[in-house]
């Protein structure tokens, strides 16, 4: 084992665990990746950075904003008002059909915008039917994996595959080469959820209101400034409410006047009702001495509709969010969002009081309070971010959507039929969702989701390290030794387990090109196709089914539903296990050894 090789070993369990704990910010780490692997020489500075010029990264880039297209043009409403229909009509009819209707879309377009699409009018037909949102949500979120698993353009995942082996000369995937495998995955899917899954689920029926959800009375109440009371006619930085009781004050109501975060020189006066954020206890104990009358905050006073006061948002930190790895102490919620931050919750439960050293990960649900014509503000000035309860996502254009809908199906023929290569077609659909005024330039620049575009850049460097270095062959070698006198069937059942394990614990993307230039010299040492191993990590890298975190569409649902982390194991495990078992069956029959 020479130098070259256990530096880069180094490197990659350094990757993994940093990709795996979320330490710092995974497109962070990429870039922490090729920074390691350029300054001790493994690989030269143009093969460090080669991933970015990658078809597959630019293919994934074109996705999303086709995919941004249909969103932004309303196309899938249509779809979304005839399920709400269905559901009114009859549980099964209407589940059944979310299930089409979200696996098909999933194959073709990126998940997220699906998922972020469904949830609202997933929430709203289980309030009409009187069911627990939680029936649904997660069916939602793996209906999308499902769909996601039958096309070559289903995830990012599937192209970068595809894009490896045309590199190392296997050939790329067709468009529809996975779709066999993929329909009996989704076929067993729809099988499971219906039959088993959803007697697994939770069975809440009332839905958590925010002020269960977060306990807001503990923190939050109304504060009114009697006559005499200290703080009259002191400006917000000097009165003895911050200055003593160290609470902030979130809104004052003068009259018929509404005043949302004022500044610090504002001027109190006698009347105001100050809606605070605090220690709501030690707020009652001194409120003789401060000669205020604390008043309780009244049912529905800070809500989601955008008729009260104060509209509450609740935001998912999803995997590939700017938040993710940030303490609570260094955003500033009100510049950045225009919003106030009331509660966290998370993995480590709930979290309502000044806690500045939280560190945010993925699946964190955030409470905001905006005022309420800045609402719609927060909603359309960052897209990236998934609020759970606005239903308003985009305003449907009978044209828009029409002509978003006639270039993405176009790009699938022309990618189908080889007439043009995908990554040729994308972008050419892109190109004409501009010109159409589809999606205009800006909206383009913020749908594609740049943290995983440096992530698979940088991933696709740590893959070329392994190759280039022998450490790829060297691991396949010892895996051969291990487990090669079973059987090349035996070596893809646990070539399919180890990826989906480790998918669970970091991003897909990283998990298959990583992987990927082990399992070819594996194939190649055992003197099989690496084929069906190539398919191995494709499947069961879009199959985390076991736990919040394991795929973005899972860590949107998780926060909306308010499920816990063993919901997701207790129904997501025997699916991984019946996909396990699928795919060590059928990958040598659709894609022989």
């Amino acid at each position: 084992m020479n130098a070259d090789v256990i530096i880069t070993i180094g490197i990659l369990l350094g990757a993994i665990i940093l990709f795996a704990t979320e330490v710092v910010a995974i497109d962070l780490t990429a870039v922490i990746v090729i920074g390691c692997l350029v300054l001790t020489g493994i690989l030269t500075p143009q093969e460090g950075i080669s991933g970015f010029s990658n078809v597959a990264v630019a293919t994934v880039a074109a996705m999303f904003v086709l995919s941004a297209g249909i969103e932004k043009s309303g196309a899938i409403n249509p779809l979304t008002a005839f399920l709400e229909k269905l559901f009114r009509r009859s549980f099964w009819l209407g589940i059944v059909f979310m299930l089409i209707f979200v696996s098909f879309l999933s194959a073709f377009i990126n998940n997220t915008p699906v998922v972020a699409l469904f949830i609202p009018v997933v929430l709203s037909c289980a309030r009409a039917i009187k069911i627990s949102p939680e029936k649904l949500l997660i069916p939602l979120s793996f209906a999308s994996m499902f769909g996601g698993v039958c096309t070559l353009i289903g995830t990012s995942t599937n192209l970068l595959v595809s894009d490896y082996a045309e590199s190392v000369g296997l050939g790329a995937f067709t468009m529809f080469e996975m779709t066999k495998m993929g329909t009996v995955f989704l076929v067993a899917g729809f099988v499971y959820l219906l039959l088993i899954g959803l007697r697994l689920l939770p069975k809440h029926i009332r839905e958590a209101t925010f002020e269960d959800k977060y306990h807001l009375g503990e923190y939050i109440t109304n504060v009114v400034l009697q006559s005499g009371a200290p703080s009259v006619g002191k400006t917000i930085r000097k009165s003895p409410l911050i200055t003593e009781l160290g609470v902030e004050i979130i809104q004052v109501k003068r009259g018929s006047e509404r005043f949302f975060s004022p500044p610090d020189d504002f001027v109190l006066a006698e009347g105001d009702t100050l809606k605070v954020k605090g220690n709501v206890d030690k707020i009652r104990k001194l409120q003789k001495r401060n000669r205020v009358l604390v008043q309780p905050l009244l049912n529905k006073e800070m809500s989601v509709n955008p008729g009260s006061e104060l509209v509450l948002h609740e935001v998912v930190v999803l995997p590939n969010s700017d938040l993710a790895g940030v303490r609570l102490d260094e955003i500033d919620f009100e510049e950045r969002f225009g919003a106030i931050f009331l509660g966290v919750r998370g993995r480590k439960g709930l979290q309502n009081k000044l806690i500045g050293n939280w560190r945010l990960t993925s699946g964190d649900c955030l409470l905001l309070a905006s005022a309420k014509d800045k609402s719609e503000t927060l909603h359309k000035n960052f897209p990236d971010l998934f609020i759970i309860n606005h239903t308003d996502h985009s305003d449907f254009s009978r044209k828009k959507a029409l002509i978003a809908a006639g270039i993405v199906i176009s790009v699938i023929v022309l990618a189908s039929f080889n007439v043009l290569p995908i990554v040729t077609a994308a972008i050419a659909g892109c190109i004409l969702l501009v010109l159409s005024n589809v999606v205009t330039p800006e909206e383009v620049y913020k749908s594609i989701s740049w943290k995983v575009i440096i992530l698979l850049a940088g991933s696709l460097s740590l893959g070329a390290a392994l190759e280039k270095t022998g450490t790829a062959k060297m691991l396949a070698d010892q895996i051969h030794h291990l487990g090669g006198e079973h059987g090349p069937i035996v070596v893809l059942s646990l070539v399919y387990l180890v990826t989906t394990l480790l998918t669970e614990a970091m991003s897909n993307n990283a998990t298959v090109v990583l992987l990927a230039p082990i399992v070819i010299a594996l194939a190649q040492s055992m003197g099989v196709s690496p084929k069906p191993f190539l398919m191995a990590i494709t499947f069961a890298a879009s199959a985390s089914f076991m736990t919040p975190v394991g795929y973005q569409t899972n860590t949107m649902v998780y926060a909306a539903g308010n499920y816990s982390f063993k919901d997701f194991f207790r129904i997501g495990a025997p699916l991984n296990i019946l996909f396990w078992i699928l795919a060590s069956i059928l990958i040598p029959v659709f894609f022989p050894f």
